[in-house]
């Protein structure tokens, strides 16, 4: 019988094809513009497969044998994205993991008009082979679909349109070409004629006071995905919201004037300086005289808001692009109406299409502002000589009545009735109110979780056959191991095994990083019998990260904190910290089931045996047998297993010791004490059945790496 036997198991296949979840024909092709994140929709798959896993399968005295355990499966696949072309792909969104597009499995057609057909699939599937011309998407003809033959939830960053060219880190999208195109394009736009636009629509009436210029100095940026069906009106609407502007008609052309009205001057994100003038000079100076009124009316009505009534907190939902486009929320609050008024919150802005915390920070002051500082609204009547004015311009009141001298307007809105009459709304003008400071903004603290990120290999283990007192007269092999350089990624290793240093079986799953060093000073031997009060073992535990705690002197005595020193068992009753992870241990108990006790130099092996050392009880009839270990780790969340083929391979020959103790058999052969421990070619005099460290001077495991 095999040591790893046990009845054979048949593990069949449970799917034939892929699990659909998220495949639609009736949702809207996305447009991205700027870097923004999106989830895909599956628009072709086929060519499923399934994938054999061999491992040790259940059952049998020994603990199962080498089989198939479990199949996982691969499909060819094709994700559809959004509008294209699209410039590239930035992370990928899987689960709780977040990694680098892998242009290794996954390959990106950029949805150019026309496009050509995948390749790939033109040529095993060409009835298929569709050249989506227009649309990005994604392909694989090898998707991993892991053991449940189902997409797990998965997004894409996508750099869209316009990406670069705005924003803090050049990652966004200029508002002023964002609209542009999203009116104009031929492909999915409003339609709207491109002469519309052309002149005035973007740079004003001269570029210092353009659209583009404003949201160039002050940063900002949008990355809007329209993904869902909506208004292009409401989309408009929002953009200019966010932007602080307005959409004005001026003869058959469009204007966007922007609400600023102070200078400013800003850095792009190429570096370069542009300046904002705006351009609020009055058109004319309006009087009594000017205005239309009935006998008795007033000329010019005004309207003014509660100030117990207006917001002094306005919030927007962000996407933080810094933490996986989650939903953040920053806000702006104006403190001195807070405590004058009481705390009024507006409706909170959603503003998806922002992704960096400071362009909302921004817009919510902006936004808070024009709802706060803006409480009059004036109407009056003009005859048809002043036609040309047009909302957004600037004129001044004069009226006695209401106090008004030479007070500074913008025009909202104008009606006109069928005897050329005009109605103006104008609202109060009071510089500054229209232009905000950026402060600095904190979003979301912490990084995303990656479940998928791979742990650091084992530090070199200590493979130790014990002495019959610690195994109640088991033969056994007990291993402790860690994560190199203390990765706190590190969840543990699978611990395979094999005869032959070919075919590895696995036996069992180490689940704690053991406390594992080397000593920081020498130390001397023990100068009389236990315990030995004289001596500090000093211990670094920094590779391994561990920690110790002090404990009474019973249980030293009784071995509860046991540590091999060398090939010296041990145990100690206080623990001081010294430095991090470096420690003073105090009242030691020397020379444990009859390992020799004896002075151990600064870099020798500590290694605190406890319930983290995996134990393995060796059958009889493999006493004496050389034996290949292979510790394969996988992070905490138990993925990403390294690959077996890239683990250190260790041998071990076990003799027995736990049967009949190390110093019986130093009588029986003639030999000196040899616990068991991993063995090689040369071994040092203290060595006590540990193998030679292949770092001199630094720290012996006692193990053999092939």
């Amino acid at each position: 019988m095999s040591l790893f036997g046990g009845k054979k198991r048949t593990v069949r296949p449970d799917y034939t094809g892929l699990q659909v979840q998220t495949a639609s024909s009736a949702l809207p092709i996305p447009i991205v513009y700027g870097t923004n994140r999106i989830a895909p929709n599956i628009i072709w798959s086929d060519g499923f497969q399934t994938h054999a896993q061999r491992g040790k399968t259940a059952g049998g005295k020994g603990g199962g044998r080498h089989g198939v355990t479990g199949y996982t499966y691969s499909t060819w696949i094709m994700f559809g994205l959004a509008e294209g072309p699209v410039q590239g792909i930035g992370e990928v969104f899987s689960g709780q993991s977040v990694t680098p597009f892998p242009t290794n499995f996954l390959s990106l057609i950029p949805g150019d008009t026309p496009q050509q057909p995948w390749g790939p699939a033109l040529a095993r599937y060409p009835a298929a082979a569709l050249p989506y011309n227009g649309t990005a998407y994604l392909a694989s003809p090898d998707f991993d679909l892991g053991s449940s033959a189902t997409i797990s939830s998965i997004a894409f960053e996508v750099v869209g349109r316009l990406a670069g060219t705005a924003g803090p880190l050049g990652q966004d999208a200029d508002p002023a070409a964002l609209i542009s195109d999203f009116l104009t394009n031929a492909q999915y736009g409003v339609g709207l004629p491109a002469s519309a636009l052309s002149g005035a629509a973007l740079f004003g009436a001269s570029r210092d006071a353009s659209y583009q210029t404003y949201c160039a100095a002050l940063g900002l940026g949008l990355s809007p995905a329209l993904t869902d069906a909506e208004t292009a009106n409401s989309i408009l609407a929002r953009w200019l919201r966010l932007t602080n502007s307005a959409a004005v008609w001026s003869g058959a052309r469009l204007r966007i004037v922007p609400y600023g009205d102070q200078v400013v001057t800003g850095v792009t994100h190429t570096g370069a300086s542009v300046t904002y003038v705006p351009d609020v000079a009055p058109v004319y100076d309006l009087t009594d005289d000017d205005v239309l009124a009935a006998e008795g009316d007033d000329p010019v009505r005004v309207a003014r808001s509660d100030p117990y009534g207006l917001p002094n907190v306005q919030r927007v939902e962000c996407s933080d692009r810094s933490h996986g486009y989650t939903a953040t929320t920053v806000e702006a609050r104006d403190q001195g109406a807070i405590e004058r008024y009481g705390l009024k919150v507006a409706g909170t802005i959603t503003a998806r299409e922002i992704c960096a915390l400071s362009i909302g920070r921004l817009v919510a002051q902006l936004a808070l502002q024009r709802a706060l500082y803006i409480r009059n609204t004036y109407t009056f009547r003009l005859s048809w000589e002043f036609c040309l004015l047009e909302p957004m311009d600037v004129v001044t009141l004069t009226d006695p009545g209401l106090g008004l001298a030479r007070t500074p307007v913008r025009i909202t809105a104008i009606e006109e009735d069928e005897d050329g009459l005009l109605t103006i709304t104008a609202e109060e003008f009071p510089r500054g109110t229209a232009t905000a400071a950026a402060y600095p903004t904190v979003g979301a603290t912490g990084s995303a979780v990656d479940r998928d990120r791979a742990p650091a290999p084992v530090n070199a283990p200590l493979i130790f056959e014990p002495p019959a007192a610690l195994t109640g007269g088991v033969a056994q092999v007990w291993i402790a191991a860690s994560g190199a350089n203390a990765d706190p990624y590190w969840g543990g290793a699978n611990v395979w095994v094999s005869r032959d240093g070919a075919s590895f079986v696995e036996i069992g799953t180490i689940t704690d990083a053991a406390r594992q060093g080397v000593l920081a000073a020498d130390l001397p031997a023990p100068a009389g019998p236990n315990p030995d009060r004289a001596s500090t073992l000093a211990v670094d535990l920094s590779r391994s990260g561990g920690t110790l705690a002090s404990a009474s002197e019973a249980d030293a005595r009784d071995g509860v904190t046991l540590a091999l020193v060398g090939q010296e068992l041990v145990s100690f009753a206080t623990a001081t910290l010294t430095a991090p992870h470096v420690y003073a241990l105090t009242y030691l108990e020397r020379g444990l089931s009859g390992s020799p006790a004896g002075a151990h130099p600064a870099g020798t092996a500590f290694t605190r045996l406890d319930e983290a050392v995996f134990r393995y009880s060796v059958p009889a009839a493999y006493i004496g047998t050389p034996l290949t270990v292979k510790l394969q780790a996988f992070n905490i969340f138990g993925g990403a297993v390294q690959d077996l083929a890239t683990c250190t391979a260790y041998t071990v020959t076990p003799i027995g010791s736990g049967r009949s103790g190390p110093v019986a058999e130093t009588l029986a052969v003639g030999s000196g004490p040899d616990l068991g421990l991993a063995s090689q070619a040369a071994t040092r005099s203290d060595d006590f059945g540990l193998a030679s460290d292949p770092y001199p001077n630094f720290l012996d495991l006692g193990l053999a790496s092939s």
